[in-house]
């Protein structure tokens, strides 16, 4: 894997965002962390509210925002959407990723997918999980990973849909971490890229003794893989370590 520094005269990697309209956190999250070698261009579908109807509504418009950001001609793109990429579960997620392929003309991760390759890759079989979501989308969420063969150990909400997420200040999301927690999870997984968990996971990490994983730091995580990059960001998890 390519290790990146920040002296490289090359062209930084380009990196395409599919992220819900109403989404004012993970933008801001990954320019807080100063990646050298990659540069970050975004485009967004529209989100009215984060029910399972919403959502479908909004995958009807990522394919026209992933013809407007293969226009940036990007190394990768991510579809930034946790509820929107499993809510139909994994075979929707799969002819999706397809056909986003095609319209951007190089790979494309998605925040689910990439939830589950993450927690694969840290042998994690038991999880707790922290949302922001109503139930209806929570149930969603729990039925893909229970597809994918891992043991939700429990399952904590706040009940919350579109602009109210972002609004949650991250000592909130630790507290709602703290409350997911189970003695049986190997590991916690907070969702919604519009949710200000990437701040607080590193803290949470220590003070749990367990992996907390984000969606934004999934994501990312999947970028870098995608691209075959190493590139260490210390603080936010021993994902990214």
């Amino acid at each position: 894997m390519e290790k990146v520094s920040g002296s490289s005269t090359a062209r930084p990697r380009r990196v395409g965002l599919i992220v819900p309209s109403v989404n004012a956190v993970i933008e801001p999250d990954y320019a807080r962390l100063g990646l050298p070698g990659l540069t970050f261009h975004a485009t967004r579908v529209m989100l009215r509210e984060t029910t399972p109807e919403g959502l479908r509504a909004m995958n009807a418009g990522v394919a026209q925002a992933a013809e407007l950001i293969a226009s940036v001609t990007p190394d990768v793109v991510a579809y930034a959407c946790t509820s929107g990429s499993f809510i139909d579960g994994e075979a929707a997620l799969a002819s999706q990723l397809e056909s986003l392929e095609a319209i951007a003309g190089c790979p494309v991760v998605a925040t689910s997918r990439c939830i589950v390759e993450s927690l694969q890759a840290l042998g994690i079989e038991r999880v707790a999980l922290a949302t922001p979501y109503l139930d209806s989308v929570n149930e969603a969420e729990l039925a893909f990973l229970q597809s994918h063969g891992f043991d939700v150990v429990g399952v904590e909400g706040l009940g919350l849909s579109g602009k109210a997420i972002r609004e949650v200040a991250p000592d909130a999301v630790a507290e709602l971490i703290r409350r997911a927690d189970r003695p049986a999870a190997q590991a916690v997984f907070v969702s919604c890229t519009d949710f200000r968990a990437l701040e607080v996971a590193g803290r949470m990490e220590a003070e749990l003794g367990k992996p907390v994983l984000t969606s934004n730091q999934v994501t990312l995580w999947g970028i870098l893989k995608s691209l075959k990059l190493r590139l260490p960001v210390a603080g936010h998890g021993d994902l990214l370590a």
